[in-house]
């Protein structure tokens, strides 16, 4: 009977005991903008065992097995194994991922799964570049997509946003190498598209091959990027707010020699241009000493106008959420960037002569279902920014300009508070601080405005997976212009410390003038889009279908122009078996109305096939590690009408000219003349593109790859032919006669794993390409090296530096022997220290014949860009490390060149008798025009052979624990983030940033560090 007893006691109490053992697990899953709802939580070893975060992104799980390790996974972002070892509560934060399997990224009016998309497309999610601090989108993408490619040519706040480029370049017209940009499925400009706050971003995709391209016809001969921005999600209201702050600075601080250094250069040019010095030795002691400030000054312009640090800061606030009948994502940001001009200003007259960049942004974005099988979409966005800069003056240009003013030309102000003004130079000028006090300032405002509305009717009462969508979209900008300004410059003097005299400057304004106010429209524009499409998906057992019919026509106006139409048929069909077989076709039946109407429309097909090898039973049967193994290819046709010349190319144009004067009593008569000839028989511009690509991922999804080969012939290319002689009197319109090639691959490594709590990540872009000019109608050159055709695109061309000319090459110049080195045709005479070049032709003559290519085109032809990731808790870092290469570019003029340019320390390596051996500069001269003038005889002298390795972006955050978080609060972090924080370059002649534009003065407004503290949170 005790038996008995014992046995059902035990029988009630071992439940009691199992529980007691049993371990429960909670927490929250999140990414670094808040809680993820719907994430899958699972035990490892314990498959079985699984629940699904809420919509709060809680989860609360009863452990069954012994691994103490949950897999937490959610499509977008990268499965994550968290060791829960002795806790009974985590914070789970997934990192943004686009290379799972399951994956789905934006395409061409559709999204594709990675696993089964034959194209080639590139992907990333907004919340991998929210943090950058920086106001354009297009500036983050920099190494964090293969086949992108960016030049950020200026850091002027407002103007600061990248040039880019997909997969390279491939057409002789400069536009006409621009990518299309579609936003929500329309298209935006450049302008447009660094107008947008990346807090509004889901993700961004690039379109490469085309497959993917070719459903946008005559606009997609050159990629397309295309941005989804972020909607809302059923559940309670989830407020994000984010708040930064930061410090900008230049990339690179440009050294000028101080006025001792400068003089002693200029009397050293002026002797070697056998002219008395300019300044004597006592005045070389003044400056040397500085006992004399006003009489012999030495001032650096750079540093007395520019701060060292200027402020920016950008506020973000969104609420997403709703129902199934409606959800929402509304969002308004801020963002302000102050320029690094000092503030000169009077105080009494409140203007602001400063650089300045203001942006507000508002977005709403609506989802509604009216009933079980309609539903609509509503998106409203609308964008104020405000650009300011000092009235009709390039500040850095003016402080690079030798001519404007010099170190030792005047003070920074007369001993008695007066403005002083550079009596030394030509125009003879007020300084720069006096005309930024008192000149004024340009400043733009601009609106833009976009509606987009569609609806969506499900037809499954016709055939299931049958759909019609209408939809219609508006954008309006309008661009308004204010100048500010005083027609006349301020009074200022020259102040004579002997007798402490004060002359007025020439221009004898004794007084300000009072400012005057002008104003116009730079620009009012309208776009209209309408589509109208049919779209089917459909599984049949084994078999997957899906088709899409577009309509497409577009209506832009610019203020009373006539509007520019496009209009046209789009169609897309594609078919898997088991996710194994795929087959897509895509193409488009469109136009514009530059062309006559024989010529307008065209026909673009493209189709792209591939082989998921991992999902054939023989491979999954002997590779449980493969999940992915993929190839795929992909060819067709597209085009392009981006092209110089009339809006209508096929029309002639007779235009308004000046007037003429008849008759005794000078009356005016308007006039008018002809314009370029029309062509009938242009088209658009034509592109070949075919693409090869393997797509990998291997110990489950932890190592993917993907890497692509492409081979692009761009043809018909609508260039002015060159054969075409100048002696005809009148211009012409382009012709469909250029044929240029463009190849390469791009591709991207992905890794990610963990080390107990730790978990990293890494990723390696790259992406190498090489075009071709095949042909280019050229006039017959003297030479066959001064021929374009066969060379890359905007291949530089140059003479080619063998040295400096030796005092023995001049005596043999002098002596006219016959062994004498080859000189230019020059009323000056050549000596020694100048740069000599190579007579190419052997005609004893260094002239055009002698130039040839030189150097690389000024688009880097290799991109790398290496991302490294770890998180530990709540810990959180991030950095890429980009890298441009197979490139070139030169300063000219202002940028380098003596008596144009201030001096540099490059200058004091010139070519002397003593220095000869180490030059790294020619002899100092103080006219313009000789032989040694980057602008009048460009070499490979000047040209340098770049590369460069920027630490891009860096991210270095704490999530706070759920557990800390008082109130509604379920989301908190804390960050450091930083732009262009350190750069590696391999040249020193050139006190400029890597990616400044080649051939140019080098004056733009320099690029900017940016350091940045943010706070972000979000709430229920």
């Amino acid at each position: 009977m005790k038996n008995i007893i014992l046995f059902l006691l035990l029988l009630v109490v071992a439940p009691f005991f199992a529980m007691a053992q049993q371990k429960n697990i909670s927490g929250t899953v999140k990414d670094v903008n808040g809680v993820l709802p719907g994430a899958s939580v699972s035990e490892k070893g314990v498959p079985t065992n699984g629940v699904i975060a809420d919509a709060n992104g809680r989860f609360k799980l009863a452990l069954k097995g012994s691994s103490h390790t949950l897999i937490v996974k959610l499509i977008g972002f990268s499965a994550q194994e968290v060791d829960i070892a002795g806790r009974d509560a985590v914070d789970v934060v997934l990192q943004s991922s686009t290379q799972g399997i399951d994956e789905v990224v934006v395409v061409g009016f559709n999204t594709a799964k990675r696993i089964t998309s034959t194209g080639a497309v590139s992907a990333i999610t907004g919340a991998e570049i929210r943090n950058v601090p920086t106001a354009n989108v297009q500036n983050a993408l920099m190494g964090k997509l293969p086949g992108f490619v960016s030049q950020q040519r200026s850091g002027q706040p407002g103007k600061d946003a990248s040039d880019f480029f997909i997969r390279g370049v491939s057409s002789l017209n400069s536009d006409g190498n621009k990518p299309l940009i579609i936003v929500d499925d329309i298209e935006y400009s450049y302008d447009q598209l660094q107008q947008i706050n990346v807090n509004e971003i889901e993700s961004i995709s690039i379109l490469k091959d085309a497959s993917t391209t070719a459903i946008y016809g005559i606009k997609g001969a050159n990629g397309v990027l295309v941005v989804a921005t972020r909607r809302g999600k059923v559940g309670l209201p989830q407020v994000n707010l984010r708040v930064e702050s930061g410090q900008q600075s230049p990339v690179k601080t440009p050294r000028f020699l101080n006025s001792y250094d400068a003089a002693t250069l200029v009397n050293e040019a002026y002797k070697n241009d056998g002219l008395a010095p300019k300044f004597t030795a006592q005045d070389l002691e003044l400056f040397k000493t500085g006992a004399d400030p006003y009489g012999h000054p030495d001032i650096n312009w750079y540093d007395a106008v520019f701060k060292k640090h200027a402020y920016q800061a950008n506020t973000n606030v969104d609420i997403s959420g709703g129902t199934e009948a409606v959800k929402y994502f509304i969002s308004g940001g801020f963002l302000t960037q102050n320029g690094l001009v000092k503030d000169f200003s009077d105080p009494r007259n409140e203007v602001n002569t400063n650089y300045f960049f203001r942006r507000y942004n508002f977005r709403s974005n609506l989802d509604m279902r009216a009933t079980k099988t309609l539903t609509m979409r509503l998106n409203l966005t609308t964008r104020f920014g405000d650009i300011n800069q000092p009235r009709s003056a390039n500040v850095v240009s003016e402080v690079y300009n030798f001519e404007k003013i010099h170190p030792y030309s005047a003070p920074l102000m007369n001993p008695n508070g007066s403005y002083a003004y550079a009596v030394d130079t030509k125009d003879a000028l007020p300084t720069l601080n006096a005309r930024l006090a008192n000149g004024g300032y340009s400043r733009t405002k601009r609106t833009d405005f976009d509606v987009l509305y569609d609806i969506t009717q499900q037809l499954d009462f016709l055939t299931k997976g049958l759909s019609l969508t209408g939809r219609v979209a508006y954008g309006g900008i309008e661009q308004y212009a204010r100048n500010l300004f005083r027609e006349a410059e301020p009074p200022s003097y020259y102040y004579n410390p002997a007798d402490q005299s004060y002359t007025l400057d020439p221009r004898g304004n004794y007084r300000l003038q009072k400012y005057r106010v002008t104003g116009n429209t730079d620009l009012y524009s309208r776009n209209v889009n309408t589509q109208a499409f049919l779209s089917y998906n459909r599984i049949f057992g084994d078999h997957t279908f899906n088709a899409l019919a577009l309509y497409n026509r577009q209506s832009y106006t610019s203020k009373a122009d006539i509007p520019a139409n496009f209009r046209g048929f789009s169609f897309k069909a594609g078919y898997n078996y088991k996710q194994k077989y795929l087959l897509d076709f895509n193409g488009a039946y469109n136009g514009s109305d530059r062309f006559q109407a024989k010529k307008r429309n065209g026909f673009f097909p493209a189709v792209g096939v591939g082989w998921s090898i991992s999902e054939e039973p023989f491979f999954k049967r002997n590779n449980s590690f493969v999940s992915l193994l993929k190839v795929r290819g992909s060819y067709g046709v597209v085009g392009s009408d981006v092209t110089s010349g009339n809006r209508y190319l096929y029309r002639q144009e007779y235009i308004n000219g000046g007037g003429y004067s008849f008759g005794e009593n000078d009356t005016q008569s308007g006039s008018i003349y002809e314009g370029d000839l029309g062509n009938m028989n242009v088209s658009w511009e034509k592109a070949k593109k075919a693409d090869v690509g393997i797509d990998v991922n291997l110990f489950k999804d932890k190592l993917s790859f993907t890497v692509d080969y492409f081979h692009d012939i761009r043809f018909d290319q609508l260039v002015r032919k060159g054969s075409v002689p100048n002696m005809i009197g009148i211009g012409y319109s382009p012709t469909n006669v250029a044929r240029t090639s463009n190849q390469g691959f791009d591709g991207q490594i992905n890794y990610r794993g963990n080390i107990r709590q730790v978990n990293f990540n890494t990723s390696l872009v790259f992406q190498y390409f090489k075009n071709k000019v095949l042909f280019k109608d050229e006039a017959q050159p003297a030479y066959p090296w001064l021929r374009q055709t066969g060379l890359p695109i905007d291949q530089p061309f140059g003479y080619t530096f063998i040295g400096f000319y030796t005092p023995e090459d001049v005596q043999k110049i002098q002596a006219n022997t016959h062994d004498k080195p080859a000189t230019p045709l020059s009323e000056y005479p050549i000596q020694a220290g100048d740069l000599k070049y190579k007579d190419i032709n052997g005609d004893g003559i260094i002239d055009n014949n002698d130039q040839g290519p030189i150097g690389k085109p000024n688009l880097a032809s290799t991109v790398l860009g290496l991302t490294l990731g770890a998180n530990y808790k709540g810990f959180s870092i991030n950095l890429l490390f980009q890298g441009s290469f197979g490139y070139s570019f030169s300063v000219v003029g202002t940028g380098i060149e003596t008596f144009q340019s201030q001096f540099q320390p490059i200058h004091q390596q010139r070519w002397t008798p003593e220095n000869a051996d180490k030059a790294q500069f020619p002899r100092l001269t103080s006219n313009p025009t000789t032989v040694n003038s980057a602008r009048t005889y460009m070499s490979d002298f000047w040209l340098i052979d770049a590369r460069y390795v920027r630490l891009k972006t860096l991210d270095l955050g704490y999530q706070l624990p759920s557990r800390w978080l008082p109130g509604r609060l379920n989301n908190a972090r804390v960050y450091l983030s930083a732009y262009n924080l350190f750069t590696w370059t391999n040249y020193d002649k050139y006190q400029q940033d890597p990616e400044v534009a080649s051939n140019s003065a080098g004056d733009a407004y320099i690029n900017q560090r940016v350091i940045n503290l943010g706070l972000q949170i979000s709430f229920k």
